[in-house]
């Protein structure tokens, strides 16, 4: 590294060259206006290391408010080389942080200036200087011939200027380029922090790195297992640092209104104490509404003092900034900028995209009276939704601010979702943002925000919401918490129909009913997982529990796609009312063209689309199905899940009553649980025949609608090791031995002891099996003769009543109108396959062997001969084969139906399969 510091005298040349450029700016009418410098040098603590500063030596402005950034230059004396890859790369580093098309490095001796073309950043000056070459070649030179190099600087400044008229370079606005100022702040910084974090002696603090990631950064992103602490405490870090950023442009933007933040800016900009700044902020955010913006947590002042150091060179930067005349538009953007930034690198899985906010809020809001709650807030793009909708027709800020709820259980979020509620013309309200678990709200409980007008706490009661409308946190019942339990608990108590597989969303959906306003208009609008759509054992189904308490308005899903790019998750929108008088209310289940969150898509038409949903008036971005209470559960009671309800299936009215439960025919559910597959599943024979079982270890080999000979043995014995001694089985003990010393055998001995090497579960056999999770291939393979399978795979026997009839089954279970049924019966995932259950299959419905006489039967044997031995097909072939077409067909008929349903009934099965598989790759 080569010595970048700044001695005195190169200071005062240095502040002399600022003071000459500005002279410059005063006396031409150039487009560059100001300059400004030494940022990090005047404090009382700075390093002189330039290269751990933030910010250019000068920093030159279109503006003399300082808002419109043009160019850095970095300042050397003719001692440094001005090709040095080290002075290149930090100016080039610095330009990117502010956004800025060109630099210029300047040593007095020589000037190189670098402008950003088409393919970036050139590695040769765009320009070179070296009128005086000869003659500034020392310090002292430069000293004793400022003639010369004040020469230098109007011939540099003059062809940069021509260049900005000629368009070469243009501004970067602070409020356009706050993104960069974050995210690069954030890259240079956070590293120092996490070691400063990971040396610590503090316990404490680790174990609260830990928790924050595990449980408040979980929710929001996904998070791994087994972190290693240093991958904790990057996060960590770069949350605390990003943090800090946010501060201290909001300090910003308040200190024309806050005389106390005005103050304490101050006093940070002349000592870069981090721990005094801190305090400062939490004693300030006693008399201003922003205390999730600007609160400091624990353990977030305990920075290194370099680090404090650049964090103060940032405020000096924007101490520069004269943000007391800006516009509204300008704050607006750099707030817009602040959240987009802070969602994006602390939050962005599971953040709600904007578009999808709005038309949540445009479709359940029936009325701009009362008062708004989005209790799961997260980044407040919701509630900031709700604020929007409310000023756009007619509502004051004042409405506004005292009427729009926002909270969410972990403070985290609550930064951004303070920012995401701030307005040019609201830093004088309230902003009702708060700390709660939602499932712990209640009615008429009191909350204290803080209220800039009273400069004080104001106590707020908790009203009966008209409208609850937010993103509910994507939790299975696997990861609650023991608080998240105990509500869960109390709901068990009072819905029959859940269990504790019941997700926390759901949870939370039945908990907003003792929140919400019992008036005509009030609604609750959520975003949800999918997986409530589908249908439980014994026709159990959380849509039939909501009917209990709500009438279901609408079911929004996209066409095509998924909403989330970031989370393989699908989700749904749900609009519910109380219930009214009506016994069979109506259902409208929409799906919404793909497009809606996509930057790109259709947002010059939400708002038609919008209003044509609300008024039921057509529009070419949405289709639906209405269906009356009575036909959802009548749907439901067949194993048919919501998620097939999208589709058109009135065909369905034509055969149900000749259909029948498949457990009729059929038994078992799941295949064998080894529990340890490693040792357990063997490719080839190698124990003892005695304890070799035929094994089927994937259903993904299987090509065929019949399997003989399959490719795996399962180890199954209850002897133990000494009788299988005494029954001098060399092979089996021979393979024990080999596989004892395995990670997964140690593990088993430790649990089992002597007992290891006894699987965990009998061979489970079947006549019928299936896939659990199939993607474009829908079809039921039976085992000849009955073999045992994995618990990947289902194992359905045939019941012995039934067994003579068990080749007319297999055809049934192969026919368009039981794949369909398979299908319906589970819901997509965001990896574009479907999710079955053994409980969900077992209840579908299935054309009735009852219906069909002897000759029947035989005719069906007889089709089924035409198609069982080709290879299976993936569905959208099969539709299209006319072997299989014929096939459909004549089963149709002798059940009596038109061929014509066949049409309908692929359309419908193809519909549904391929808006699933559009989860893997289409915007929603």
């Amino acid at each position: 590294m080569f010595n970048s510091d700044l001695f005195a005298n190169e200071r005062s040349e240095g502040g002399e060259l600022i003071v000459e450029m500005n002279l410059l700016f005063n006396r031409y009418d150039w487009g560059m206006k100001s300059a400004v410098g030494e940022l990090s040098l005047k404090t009382e603590y700075a390093e002189d290391d330039r290269n751990e500063t933030l910010f250019p030596d000068a920093v030159i402005f279109a503006d003399v408010a300082k808002n419109a950034p043009l160019m850095g230059w970095e300042f050397k004396m003719p001692d440094v080389k001005i090709d040095d890859p080290e002075l290149y790369s930090n100016a080039l580093d610095k330009a990117n942080r502010m956004g800025t098309q060109v630099f210029v490095l300047w040593n007095f001796q020589y000037a190189a200036v670098y402008e950003k073309n088409e393919d970036g950043w050139p590695l040769e000056p765009t320009r070179f200087f070296r009128e005086f070459d000869s003659i500034l070649t020392s310090r002292q030179n430069v000293h004793s011939n400022k003639n010369e190099w004040k020469q230098q600087l109007y011939d540099v400044l003059a062809y940069l200027n021509l260049e900005l008229l000629g368009q070469k370079f243009e501004v970067a606005p602070i409020e356009f380029n706050i993104e960069n100022y974050v995210s690069t702040i954030a890259n240079k910084l956070s590293p120092e922090v996490a070691t400063n974090f990971l040396q610590s002696s503090d316990t404490r603090l680790k174990a609260r790195m830990r928790k924050w990631r595990k449980s408040e950064q979980a929710e929001l992103i996904e998070v791994g297992k087994n972190e290693s602490d240093e991958k904790v405490a990057s996060a960590f870090a770069r949350n605390v640092i990003i943090r800090w950023v946010n501060r201290i442009i909001f300090a910003h933007l308040l200190k024309s209104k806050q005389n106390s933040i005005n103050a304490l800016l101050i006093r940070f900009s002349k000592n870069a104490d981090i721990v005094e700044f801190a305090k400062d902020l939490n004693c300030a955010v006693k008399k201003t509404d922003f205390y999730t913006i600007l609160h400091v947590e624990d353990y977030e002042d305990e920075l290194p003092q370099r680090v404090a150091t650049n964090l103060n060179e940032f405020n000096l930067y924007l101490a520069n900034t004269d943000f007391s005349n800006v516009s509204e538009k300008f704050v607006s953007r750099l707030l817009e900028s602040l959240v987009d930034v802070t969602v994006r690198e602390l939050m962005g899985l599971y953040t709600t995209p904007v578009n999808l906010a709005k038309f949540l809020v445009g479709i359940t809001v029936q009325n701009t009276e009362g008062n708004f709650a989005d209790l799961t807030t997260g980044s407040g793009t919701i509630a900031h939704a709700i604020q929007s909708l409310l000023k756009s027709n007619g509502k004051s800020e004042d409405f506004v601010h005292n009427h729009v709820w926002a909270s969410d259980r972990f403070g985290y979020p609550l930064q951004i979702a303070n920012l995401n509620l701030t307005s040019p013309d609201s830093f004088n309200l309230k902003n009702i943002v708060f700390q709660r678990n939602v499932m712990s709200l209640k009615v008429g409980e009191k909350i204290s925000i803080v209220d800039p007008a009273l400069g004080g706490l104001t106590p707020v009661k908790i009203p009966s919401f008209d409208y609850i409308i937010s993103n509910l946190p994507f939790i299975g019942s696997n990861d609650r918490n023991d608080e998240d339990q105990s509500y869960v608990n109390e709901l068990l108590e009072r819905f029959n129909d859940l269990d504790n597989k019941t997700d926390l969303y759901q949870a939370i959906i039945l908990h907003f009913a003792s929140l919400l306003n019992n008036q005509p208009n009030a609604r609750v609008g959520v975003i949800t997982s999918n997986s409530w759509t589908k249908v439980k054992k014994n026709y159990k189904s959380f849509f039939k529990t909501l009917t209990s308490i709500f009438d279901v308005e609408m079911v929004v899903q996209p066409k095509r796609g998924r909403w989330f790019q970031n989370a393989a998750v699908m989700t749904t929108i749900l609009v519910l009312k109380f219930k009214t008088t009506d016994t069979n209310p109506l259902t409208r289940f929409i799906m919404i063209k793909e497009g809606l969150t996509s930057p790109t898509g259709y947002v010059d038409k939400i708002d038609d689309l919008i209003d044509d949903i609300k008024l039921s008036e057509s529009n070419d971005l949405y289709c639906q199905q209405v269906l009356s209470l009575n036909e959802i559960k009548e749907y439901l009671n067949m194993g048919i899940s919501v998620e097939a309800l999208f589709d058109d299936i009135s065909w369905l009215g034509l055969l149900k009553t000749k259909m029948s439960p498949l457990s009729n025919y059929l038994e078992g559910g799941r295949g064998t649980r080894t529990g340890g597959d490693s040792i357990f599943i063997m490719d080839s024979k190698k124990v003892d025949d005695d304890y070799a079982v035929p094994y089927l270890q994937t259903i993904k080999d299987v090509t065929s609608f019949e399997v003989g000979k399959t490719r795996h043995y399962y180890f199954y014995t209850k002897d133990n090791l000494t009788t299988i001694e005494e029954r001098g089985e060399k092979k089996t003990l021979q393979y024990l031995k080999s596989v004892q010393m395995s990670p997964s055998a140690i593990n088993r001995q430790e649990r089992f002891g002597d007992k290891w090497f006894n699987a965990d579960q009998a061979p489970q056999y079947a006549d019928f099996i299936t896939s659990i999770n199939p993607q474009d291939r829908y079809f039921w393979s039976r085992m000849i003769p009955r073999s045992a399978v994995n618990q990947r795979v289902t194992a359905f026997r045939i019941k012995k009543s039934f067994h003579n009839d068990i080749e007319v089954l297999h055809a049934i279970l192969n026919s368009l109108p039981a794949q369909y049924m398979l299908a319906a019966s589970g819901f997509g995932r965001g990896q574009g396959v479907t999710d079955l259950t053994k409980d969900g299959i077992i209840q579908i419905y299935i054309p009735s062997l009852d219906e069909l006489s002897t000759s029947e039967k035989n005719k069906i044997v007889e089709l089924w001969q035409t198609v069982k031995y080709k290879p299976v097909p993936r569905v959208m072939e099969q539709i299209e084969d006319v072997a299989w077409v014929n096939f459909n067909k004549e089963i149709l008929k002798i059940y009596g139906l038109n061929i014509d349903v066949f049409d309908s009934m692929s359309k419908a099965l193809v519909d549904l399969l391929e808006r699933r598989s559009s989860a893997k790759s289409v915007v929603g």
